[in-house]
Formats: C-alpha cells, sequence, structure tokens
C-alpha cells in the first residue's frame, strides 16, 4: 500500500523571513557558501557545543551563560543565520553576538581539547574569512589567545588555505 506523499504549503509562521530575504533558503550565511568545503566544513565542526559542559540553570529558571556556551553561540553567529534574529542575544539563545567576556582560554581547560580546537580553527577560519571587519577582527583575537594558551605558533591566512585545500589524494594523506 504506497500512498503518494503530499506536500502541504506552508503555514504563515513558516512562510515568515523576519527580516531575511525571502530567497534565503540556508543556514549558512552567503559568504560563507563562497569558500572551499574545507573551509565550510571546519566552520561547521564548531556548531555543536561540548558534550561534557553541562546546562546549567539558574535560580529563576534562566540558562546560565557559560563560557563554552557563549563561545559556540558566538561563532554560530558569525557564520549561521538564525530563523529569528529577535532571538540573537537572549540569555542562553543559540545565537549570541558577543563572545565571553572576558575571553579566557583557561576558562576552557577542563573541556576536551577536541572540542576545543574545533573551535579555534573555525575561529581562525572566521578570522581570515569574514566580510565583516569588527567580527573578523574579534574572531582573530580569539584565535590568537587559543593558539597561544596551547604554545602553538598560528598560522597565517596563506598556511590555513593551503592545509585546507591540500590535494589529499596527490599527496597519500587521505584521512578518515
Amino acid at each position: 500500500m504506497s500512498e503518494d506523499l503530499v506536500l502541504k504549503p506552508p503555514s504563515t509562521f513558516e512562510q515568515r523571513s523576519y527580516g531575511t530575504s525571502i530567497g534565503q533558503r540556508s543556514v549558512l550565511q552567503g559568504w560563507v557558501m563562497h569558500l572551499p568545503l574545507r573551509e565550510q566544513g571546519t566552520l561547521l565542526t564548531a556548531v555543536r557545543g561540548c558534550d561534557v559542559a553541562p546546562k546549567q540553570w539558574s535560580q529563576d529558571g534562566t540558562v546560565v551563560d557559560t563560557p563554552e556556551r557563549r563561545m559556540t553561540a558566538f561563532i554560530r553567529w558569525c557564520f549561521m543565520n538564525p530563523h529569528d534574529p529577535r532571538e540573537v542575544d537572549i540569555p542562553g539563545a543559540f545565537f549570541q553576538s558577543k563572545p565571553p567576556c572576558p575571553f579566557k582560554p583557561s576558562a576552557f581547560g577542563h573541556l576536551p581539547l577536541h572540542w576545543f580546537t574545533h573551535a579555534m580553527h573555525a575561529l581562525e577560519v572566521i578570522a581570515y574569512r569574514h566580510p565583516v571587519a569588527v567580527t573578523s577582527a574579534e574572531a582573530n583575537r580569539m584565535y590568537s589567545l587559543m593558539v597561544h594558551s596551547l604554545h602553538l605558533n598560528r598560522e597565517d591566512p596563506n598556511e590555513m588555505i593551503d592545509r585546507l585545500s591540500e590535494d589529499r589524494i596527490a599527496s597519500g594523506v587521505v584521512v578518515s
């Protein structure tokens, strides 16, 4: 017994654009769509918050804005489109237009290095590629502090592009 799937027209709520262009059909901001795929993928690895960072609640029932939650929400804001921009910057929301203040990489020392480096590399892509100078500069500041905290050297933009654009077939370094 097979029936054809009938798609219903979108509801009034689904038709709302909240100031975004009617043709916008991606959660990714336009500038991201022009990046090489590995750079896009680097950004996407930072969308998910840290699995071992518990969601904390205040006594009044609101989410506590921890440094790791705020950093992840800021990274999302840098390259993703919110469905409803009015939700940006509500305490504990999915998108935050400001990073944790003060920003101290040592605040993340109890969290997995794997998560930390995903966030660090996403900030590197934002630092070198974001079209808005203020956002780029803030991501660059955060990336620099994170690199320094790991006793590493910063990549310059060309090094990042070369690493993320490498022909892995030709170099024989295909990774899973």
